[in-house]
C-alpha cells in the first residue's frame, strides 16, 4: 500500500450527496481478556510536548483537558483511492460519535443514538475517564445533522451508557422499532417506553428478512478497559457483526466501545476478512489513571491487521469533549503499518455508499 497523504478530508473522494431515504420493509464481565498488562497513561505534558510537525497534522484533536470550551478545528486526514462501489448495495451516514445509519437491502439500521444537540454539557459522565472527576459535563462540539432520521427498522446499541444512548433518543425515537440490544440494558429501554425489544448476550443472534434475503445479527465482547475491574463496573456491552445473506453477501463488524482483547482477536478468527469495519477510536481515557477505553491508532491497527477488512469506516471520534485521539492519527499509523485496507473518513452528516 502506498503512503497515506494527509490531506483535507474534503478532498478525499468518500461521500455521495445525501437524498431521499429508501423505503425499507454493574455485572462482572465473562469472556476471555487480552494477557498484556493495563497499559500506563502518557502524561499530559508529553503530549503537548509532541513535535511541531505531529501537532500540525493532528490538529483537529481537543486538548487533554477534562473537557474542551470551543470545538477542535476540522478532522483532516488522507485515505487510499478505493474502488467505485455501487450504491444499490447500500450506504452509511455518519451522524457524529457513535451514531450511524445503516442501509442495506431494504433494512434501515441505527447504531448508539446519541441525538442532542451541540453545546458545553450535553451528558453527564458518573466519572470523567481522563480526570476522575465525579459527575462530569461533556461537550458536544457539533449539531447532529439537520436531515431527519426517517424510517427505521432496527436499533442497535452496544451499551446503556450517556454516551451511546442520550435523553434525546430516549424521548424522540419511535417505540415500536425492533431495539437489539445488550440485556443488561433491557429494563432501561423498556422503562423509556420501547416494546420491541431484542436482548442478545455474547454470542446470542438474531435474523431479519431482507428484501432479498436475510441479516443475521450476532452480538459478541465488547470489553470497555483492559482493567478487569474497571470492565466490570462499567457494564457489559456489545459489539456485532452483521452479515447480509442472499446473492450479494455482505459482513460488517461494529466493535463497540472496546480496546483490543482476546475475544476481539476471536472474532477475527472467526469471521476475517471483514467487508467494512466500523471501529470506535478516539482513545478515550488514554490520559487517564485506568488507561483506554476504547481502541487508539496502535490498536486499531493491530486489530485490523486480524480482521483483514477490504474497508474500514472508523467512527466514535471528534464529537465530544472525552475522545482524546484525532482519527489522523489512526490513519497515519496505517500507513506507517502499510494497513492494506481502504480507509474512508466520514464526512459528517454526508451519506456515502458501502464500500465493496
Amino acid at each position: 500500500m502506498n503512503q497515506i497523504p494527509c490531506v483535507p478530508s474534503m478532498s478525499v473522494r468518500h461521500a455521495e450527496q445525501p437524498s431521499s431515504p429508501r423505503r425499507a420493509g454493574a455485572e462482572p464481565r465473562t469472556g476471555q481478556r487480552s494477557a498484556r498488562p493495563p497499559r500506563t497513561p502518557p502524561a499530559r505534558g508529553a503530549a503537548l510536548a509532541a513535535p511541531l510537525l505531529a501537532l500540525l497534522l493532528t490538529a483537529c484533536a481537543p486538548a487533554n483537558r477534562a473537557d474542551a470550551s470551543a470545538p477542535p478545528a476540522a478532522a483532516s486526514a488522507g485515505a487510499e483511492p478505493a474502488a467505485a462501489a455501487d450504491a444499490s448495495s447500500g450506504r452509511l451516514q455518519w451522524r457524529g460519535g457513535p451514531t450511524a445509519i445503516l442501509e442495506r437491502d431494504g433494512l434501515r439500521l441505527l447504531t448508539d443514538p446519541v441525538l442532542g444537540p451541540r453545546g458545553p454539557a450535553v451528558f453527564v459522565l458518573p466519572k470523567h475517564p481522563s480526570t476522575g472527576v465525579e459527575n462530569a459535563p461533556v461537550a458536544r462540539y457539533t449539531d447532529p445533522p439537520a436531515e431527519p432520521l426517517g424510517r427505521l427498522d432496527v436499533i442497535l446499541l452496544s451499551h446503556n451508557h450517556a454516551d451511546h444512548f442520550d435523553a434525546v433518543a430516549r424521548e424522540t425515537l419511535p417505540k415500536d422499532v425492533t431495539f437489539v440490544l445488550p440485556p443488561d440494558a433491557a429494563d432501561a429501554a423498556r422503562a423509556a417506553g420501547f416494546t420491541r425489544l431484542t436482548p442478545l448476550d455474547w454470542d446470542g443472534e438474531t435474523v431479519i428478512p431482507t428484501r432479498a434475503g436475510r441479516l443475521r445479527i450476532l452480538a459478541v465482547p465488547a470489553n470497555h478497559s483492559h482493567d478487569a475491574a474497571l470492565d466490570a463496573t462499567l457494564g457489559k456491552g456489545n459489539g456485532y457483526v452483521l452479515r447480509w445473506e442472499g446473492a450479494t453477501p455482505y459482513s460488517i463488524y461494529w466493535t463497540g466501545d472496546s480496546v483490543f482483547t482476546e475475544p476481539m482477536r476471536a472474532v477475527a478468527a472467526r469471521f476475517a476478512p471483514i467487508d467494512l469495519w466500523l471501529p470506535h477510536l478516539g482513545a478515550v481515557g488514554v490520559d487517564g489513571a485506568r488507561g483506554l477505553r476504547t481502541m487508539d491508532a496502535e490498536e486499531a491497527v493491530a486489530a485490523a491487521a486480524l480482521l483483514r477488512p477490504r474497508h474500514v469506516i472508523p467512527i466514535h471520534h471528534t464529537t465530544f469533549g472525552h475522545y482524546r485521539e484525532p482519527v489522523t492519527a489512526f490513519v497515519q499509523r496505517a500507513a506507517t503499518k502499510r494497513l492494506p485496507a481502504h480507509i474512508h473518513v466520514p464526512t459528517d452528516g454526508a451519506w456515502m455508499p458501502l464500500p465493496r
